[in-house]
């Protein structure tokens, strides 16, 4: 059963990460992304993330994750022996985030703070986060990207366990209108790591208020790829 929950919550985590960083919104300005995601074997989750600017040196947010049915997968088990169970399991945290350092400077470093619960094996539990992010500007020919990694300490009430996320970012305009991104994404939680690699598409049409997401996550070793598709808004 711990294979299966630790499993479900990488999924989890992993999908609102594109969003995460250590660059805060402009105040008064929002940004807000959703997604879903499906596994080959109908597993699926959804996600919500949002930023407010609320000052210059403070954005505040939301991040929402919910997931439905994931594959049972025990590490180092026969792929065969793997079944399908339904193993609900979801996690939301308000946080604030603050930057660390002038916001002018090239390398940007912030933090957050936040608190929420975890929905795990039935039950909500209170949860509380810290976190920490590094991200820049990068420069490739004549194309302009960006870098950042984010790291973060959940910890919440007992039967749930303390979890680590350290997550990093490369991104890459190729037009006004697209980029490619390429994420990796690692959890450690109950003696246990995992991680994922999630390349990107991003399509922004029109005036570029709105982008779209396709994406993969592949697993690094055992466990489902999954396709996911998100839709990102500033206003």
């Amino acid at each position: 059963m711990r294979s299966v929950v630790f499993a479900l919550i990488l999924a989890l985590v992993s999908a609102s990460s594109a969003q995460a960083g250590a660059w805060l919104r402009e105040k008064g300005k929002s940004f807000v992304s959703t997604s879903v995601q499906t596994t080959e074997n109908n597993g699926s989750s959804v996600s919500f993330y949002m930023e407010y600017g609320l000052g210059e040196k403070v954005t505040i947010g939301a991040d929402i994750t919910y997931d439905t049915e994931i594959l049972n997968y025990v590490a180092g088990a026969d792929i065969a022996a793997t079944t399908i169970e339904d193993v609900p399991i979801g996690s939301g945290i308000l946080f604030a985030r603050f930057p660390l350092g002038p916001v002018d400077q090239p390398n940007k470093w912030a933090f957050h703070l936040g608190i929420g619960a975890r929905y795990f094996e039935a039950e909500f539990l209170q949860a509380a986060e810290l976190g920490l992010s590094w991200g820049r500007g990068i420069q490739i020919g004549s194309k302009y990207g960006w870098v950042n990694v984010d790291s973060s300490y959940n910890d919440a009430e007992a039967p749930a366990e303390a979890r680590i996320k350290v997550d990093g970012t490369v991104g890459l305009g190729l037009t006004d209108k697209t980029k490619v991104m390429l994420q990796m994404f690692n959890t450690f939680e109950d003696g246990q790591s995992f991680s994922k690699l999630s390349p990107s598409l991003l399509f922004s049409p029109g005036k570029g208020r709105v982008t779209f997401q396709f994406s993969s996550e592949i697993p690094t070793k055992g466990g489902e790829a999954s396709l996911k598709l998100g839709v990102w808004t500033e206003f």
